[in-house]
């Protein structure tokens, strides 16, 4: 059942009246809506308030920077980790020229406690085994610290954005795709042996050896996605030293 009009005017008196209460109402829809991520992603239609209120925005959002642009404005001025998590990732969607605030509003993030609302609720296994809530943590700082790294590289700051892969690597040691990324930087600086001593100490580290575990049903798996990413790199960079690569950026 619907609220009558009486009932939903009183609501919105009350939101006007609670600055606070208004804000917080805000920043839930701000992190709602951005969940929704583009305008022909609707959400299921349970007759809420916040779903209405979604809709009604994507109806008037006809592009996916716009439904940023309004989660950024709904967001507010990121005073809260919650804040500056929404304000961070909706950033970090936009398009490539905002890559700035992206940068400022990623850094922002990081030098402060992080959301913890962001990984409470992640599960994420490497092999059989699930992460403990502080390697939870770790691998949300190092997802943002790649978010961070790509920013920089988009803009050719290639000597922050192998800061920020660094520092992904420390926090995630057992994902590939950080040795790849720092890989990368060293091959777009046209320091192909560096990026070489980059996979091969991925080699030298345990996470290399494949992991066998059984599932539930007492099937064997060989989990081996680190060695066949950091393998495949190795050849992709062999044939670019056998050419003799050189990276030239494309002008603008």
């Amino acid at each position: 059942m619907y609220p009558s009009k009486e009932n939903q005017f009183m609501g919105i008196l009350s939101l006007l009246s609670n600055p606070e209460k208004k804000r917080n109402a805000d920043i839930d829809l701000a992190e709602a809506l951005l969940a929704a991520k583009v305008p022909s992603v609707q959400p299921a239609s349970t007759g809420s308030k916040m779903d209405k209120q979604i809709v009604k925005i994507l109806k008037k959002c006809p592009t996916r920077q716009s439904v940023l642009d309004k989660v950024i404005e709904l967001c507010g001025v990121p005073e809260t980790s919650r804040q500056r998590y929404i304000s961070a990732v909706a950033h970090t969607r936009s398009r490539a020229d905002n890559k700035e605030k992206a940068i400022e509003s990623l850094e922002l993030y990081l030098a402060n406690p992080p959301c913890e609302e962001a990984y409470r609720n992640a599960r994420h296994f490497r092999g059989s085994k699930a992460f403990f809530p502080e390697e939870e943590k770790k691998q949300h700082l190092a997802e943002m610290y790649s978010y961070l790294g790509k920013a920089y590289e988009v803009g050719h700051s290639f000597r922050q954005a192998l800061a920020s892969y660094s520092k992904e690597l420390e926090l995630t040691p057992f994902d590939p795709a950080s040795y790849c990324r720092i890989s990368s930087i060293h091959v777009k600086r046209n320091q192909l042996t560096s990026a070489m001593n980059v996979l091969a100490n991925a080699k030298k580290t345990s996470y290399y050896k494949p992991i066998k575990y059984k599932t539930q049903s007492g099937e064997t798996v060989t989990e081996d996605t680190f060695k066949k990413m950091i393998d495949t790199h190795i050849l992709d960079l062999e044939k670019k030293i056998e050419k003799g690569y050189v990276y030239s950026p494309k002008k603008k």
